[in-house]
């Protein structure tokens, strides 16, 4: 099997509005860019959140308010929402669904299985779509974020590329919410404490993961040698842009 293999992992705040509310024409632009690849050759996965939104959103439950059994609940009714609209926007191309706790990579064996059924997605030339089961997982069992989860993805199936799409161009020596004059740093060699102190804090409402866990999961890709990315998934155009470095974004290099 040929061709460039991407892992591309969406946040919650890339598929909803300044409300919080789904944004059907993100799932659609983002869809198209990947059937673009798709037709180029490439082997995408993608790691989705947005179940619980999904399922809040048709549930009608406060984002502000929820509880555990009731984020369980709407992911339960979310995640086939989800797939619905990837089915919907992917098509002709075929999606297939994944759902994972900690313990599909917390040994060889499930390890080895979930490699197996990626791997045989992607001869099928179907686009699996990766989420964590957030409807049964418990703390315990919890990769934490989806971040983490695409990171971990990522170094499995030995992937060229890792892009973490968000709503922010990608890590600023501060927060650029609160400091205009906040720099991007546009390439980072190596994930050392001081690029952990600066990726404190910068997150969105919308979603579990920050900026801080997406620094943890790039310095465990990187370390598998996965080249990774954080992009502003917002932008129109924002992949192609990304791999070919046309865009405001940080690119964390591989370690060899």
């Amino acid at each position: 099997m040929t061709g460039e293999r991407i892992v591309i992992k969406i946040g919650s705040n890339v598929l909803t509005d300044a409300r919080g509310r789904l944004d059907r024409r993100s799932f659609r632009r983002i869809a198209a860019q990947v059937k673009k690849l798709h037709k180029q050759g490439k082997q995408i996965i993608l790691v989705s959140s947005g179940a619980v939104v999904c399922g809040m959103e048709r549930l009608k439950i406060d984002f502000t308010r929820r509880t555990i059994p009731q984020k369980q609940a709407a992911a339960a009714v979310g995640q086939s929402l989800l797939m619905n609209y990837y089915t919907k926007f992917l098509r002709p191309i075929p999606a297939g669904q994944v759902l994972l706790t900690a313990f599909a990579t917390s040994n060889k064996e499930r390890a080895q299985n979930l490699r197996n059924t990626i791997e045989q997605l992607l001869r099928m030339r179907t686009i699996p779509i990766i989420n964590e089961n957030d409807s049964v997982v418990v703390e315990e069992i919890k990769f934490g974020d989806n971040d983490t989860l695409s990171a971990r993805v990522a170094a499995l199936v030995k992937a060229h590329k890792l892009l973490m799409l968000t709503d922010i161009d990608g890590l600023y020596d501060s927060d650029p919410r609160a400091h205009p004059r906040a720099r991007l740093l546009r390439v980072v060699d190596k994930v050392t404490p001081e690029i952990i102190k600066m990726a404190g804090g910068v997150g969105s409402h919308k979603g579990t993961g920050g900026m801080f866990s997406k620094v943890q999961a790039e310095e465990l890709a990187t370390k598998a040698g996965v080249e990774t990315y954080i992009v502003n998934g917002l932008r129109r155009n924002i992949l192609f842009d990304a791999l070919e470095h046309k865009t405001d974004s940080t690119w964390f290099r591989a370690v060899k």
